[in-house]
């Protein structure tokens, strides 16, 4: 079975696989789009109405019509009809206090006396609606402007569905990304690993989305961070393409790591080093190295990172065009006499010195502000020129979301800002701002946080097989557990005194029946010894199941 196609670019790991692409229901484009369409197709209507000569209320000259005119009679017909449902309305005391236009008395008089005043202006003459190619006005203003407010809302509809088709929601073994691309404006993307989710619901509580099929993806983890999903289609099956993902890592994740440690911790077989995380980041370099490092600089223990230096640039174009307007402003007094050499040799110094510690403090506070990523922690260095300095540091293991955000100006540009929240002590979000390739950035954070939390674990396991070790070695201590070679040993002395005790007259010791009673007895010892090990154990369990009843009760 192949893959789902991605309609979006994602960079995956070399072990990871798109189960399902999830994507927005019609409805929710239907429901966005609808008046745009409706106000296109009116004004498309009526400009080609217009065009083809077509006019409202024409006055004939020398033109009667009968009230047996056909379309006199359906339109008295249907005056009568609603003569009859205002007379009902009246006979059952119907009558609403409320304005004229929401009082169904007023609405049915004036929809009485339209009706009316349209078959007297056709009985003298007149033409509702006429198609007429000497009325055509295709050209004039008015369809013109009816032209253009159809092609602006028809262009409106396609803006509408090229933000509807590229939200999706992309669930692989490894992750669920949720993808929000609005065009011109912003790309937003959010994910959740699978080891971090705790539930997922299916919110579809009206008779529309049941109708239709579609409803509300809700996905929490085990820290308060969910992700929504609103008019998915299939929802039902993406819920179950989400949870298949979680239980079959779950049922794989632990015996395999269980068995490698204790392979590891027990045995002394060495497992094979897992190696680093990948660096999924393209390097951004400056034309000139000295000027500016590469973005990221990748160290064995380290990445860092900074703001792009097309970011700098942009910062330093303030400076930049302030030098250049003095110096504008200066050529300008030169030209006219007003400024001798020796100010305009003082002032063209000043500006040098002012524009360009200007210039210095913007870049060095740049270059400065590092966003640093280890094994174990993400660090947000803010040093400013000359000195002073602030810093932020949190466990990987306090990250809750990663997701990055970026306009369209920064998309050419190549450079966003990647948001990390986390929980905690060190609660709040980590802004790596205006970094580049943040697609990357994100990709090798969450590679770094899975590599984190796959070692956390691995502790956790390791502490248990240490307190397992350590109650094995307590019960031998206390003689409720023996080795091989110790048991081996108790049985041998155990036989060997059963036979000595048996009467060497009759040399019952060496005869079958001997052996067999001996080994009687030691199975007897030890089923004895299997009896008071259990007894010890319910013992020490019921005191210890006490001793929590009597912390656990309020003093």
């Amino acid at each position: 079975m192949s893959e789902p196609k991605i309609p979006i670019p994602l960079e995956l790991e070399p072990d990871e696989k798109v189960i399902l692409v999830g994507k927005r229901h019609w409805i929710e484009l239907l429901q966005s789009g609808f008046v745009f369409l409706v106000i296109g197709v009116i004004t498309a209507a009526i400009a080609l109405f217009r065009a083809a000569g077509g006019a409202l209320l024409i006055m004939r000259e020398g033109v009667a019509r009968p009230l047996t005119d056909p379309v006199n009679i359906a339109l008295f017909t249907l005056l009568l009809i609603l003569v009859a449902l205002w007379a009902r309305g009246e006979s059952k005391k119907q009558r609403r206090k409320d304005t004229p236009w929401r009082n169904p008395d007023a609405l049915y008089l004036l929809a009485i006396f339209v009706l009316g005043l349209a078959i007297w202006f056709r009985s003298v003459g007149g033409e509702l609606i006429v198609i007429d190619p000497t009325y055509s006005r295709a050209g004039d203003v008015i369809n013109i402007v009816l032209s253009v407010t159809t092609l602006l809302m028809l262009a409106a509809v396609a803006y509408l569905y090229n933000d509807w088709r590229n939200d999706v929601l992309i669930v692989t073994n490894r992750r669920v990304i949720y993808d929000e691309e609005t065009m011109f404006i912003r790309h937003v993307r959010q994910q959740i690993l699978i080891d971090d989710i705790q539930q997922v619901n299916v919110r579809a509580d009206t008779y529309q989305a049941t109708l239709f099929g579609y409803g509300k993806i809700i996905i929490r983890s085990f820290s308060p961070r969910t992700l929504e999903f609103d008019f998915a289609a299939k929802p039902r099956d993406i819920e179950k393409a989400i949870m298949d993902q979680v239980r079959n890592l779950r049922r794989r994740q632990e015996p395999d790591l269980l068995r490698a440690l204790i392979e590891d911790q027990v045995y002394g077989n060495k497992q094979p080093q897992i190696s680093s995380p990948s660096v999924q980041v393209r390097t951004q370099r400056f034309p000139i190295p000295a000027l500016y490092p590469p973005n990221p600089e990748i160290f064995p223990d380290r990445i860092v990172w900074r703001p792009s230096w097309v970011y700098v640039l942009i910062q330093l174009f303030r400076p930049l065009s302030g030098f250049a307007l003095t110096m504008f402003v200066l050529a300008v007094l030169v030209q006219f006499n007003l400024i001798d050499g020796v100010a305009v040799t003082l002032l063209v110094f000043a500006a040098l010195l002012s524009f360009g510690a200007w210039g210095w403090w913007i870049r060095e506070a740049l270059i400065h502000d590092n966003y640093i990523l280890t094994r174990t922690d993400i660090i947000d260095i803010d040093r400013r020129p000359l000195g002073p300095e602030n810093s932020r540091r949190a466990q990987l293991s306090a990250i809750q979301n990663i997701s990055f955000d970026v306009s369209f100006v920064e998309r050419l540009l190549g450079l966003g800002t990647v948001v990390i929240e986390t929980g905690g002590a060190a609660g709040g979000k980590f802004t790596f701002d205006h970094v580049p390739d943040p697609r990357g950035v994100q990709a090798t954070i969450n590679d770094y946080l899975t590599d984190f939390r796959k070692h956390e674990k691995e502790r956790q396991l390791r502490d248990t097989l240490t307190l397992l070790k350590q109650y094995d070695l307590v019960q031998r201590e206390h003689g409720e557990k023996m080795d091989r070679a110790s048991f081996e040993k108790a049985v041998e002395e155990l036989i060997g005194r059963s036979l000595s005790k048996q009467s060497p007259e009759n040399n019952r010791s060496m005869s079958p029946n001997g052996v067999a009673d001996a080994r009687t007895e030691v199975e007897t010892h030890l089923r004895r010894m299997a009896r008071l090990a259990r007894r010890r154990a319910a013992i020490r369990a019921l005191r210890e199941r006490m001793r929590r009843r009597n912390h656990e009760q309020p003093s």
